[in-house]
């Protein structure tokens, strides 16, 4: 969790980061969060079962084969278990694609990132917007 590695910078510029999330919150707990003090989590986590949010957002769901069939994802998932890193559970539908979204104070959109598949921007890139719609007056 990225976001919550640089919290301190949102605070700095008065965001806040809310995570949308579309399966169980058991689940979530043990798979995304699991090695996490979810009470001492800077931002909410809010649950979407029926994806009213992600229809509302335009995210889609990606096909089998662009998930399965792309040799970028084994790459990746070598390059992670090299690493150390240890792979979680998948949810319910490892089809559906999020996104990354910044609104500014107004409400407006001034970031907006549907996922590919893997591809998050780097927290920079979304604090260099917050921070944007902040000192451009919203």
């Amino acid at each position: 969790m990225k976001v919550r590695d640089r919290w301190d910078r949102w605070e700095e510029i008065g965001a806040a980061a809310v995570f949308v999330v579309f399966d169980d919150p058991d689940l979530i707990r043990r798979t995304m969060l699991t090695d996490l003090d979810v009470g001492a989590l800077p931002f909410d986590v809010l649950v979407d079962r029926s994806r009213g949010t992600y229809t509302r957002w335009g995210l889609t769901r990606a096909s089998w084969s662009t998930i399965w069939l792309d040799p970028n994802v084994y790459k990746t998932y070598a390059r992670l278990l090299r690493s150390g890193a240890r792979l979680r559970s998948a949810g319910t539908d490892v089809l559906q694609l999020g996104g990354d979204f910044v609104l500014g104070p107004d409400g407006r959109v001034v970031l907006s990132r549907p996922q590919q598949r893997d591809d998050r921007p780097p927290v920079g890139e979304l604090l260099r917007a917050a921070r944007g719609s902040v000192e451009g007056g919203g």
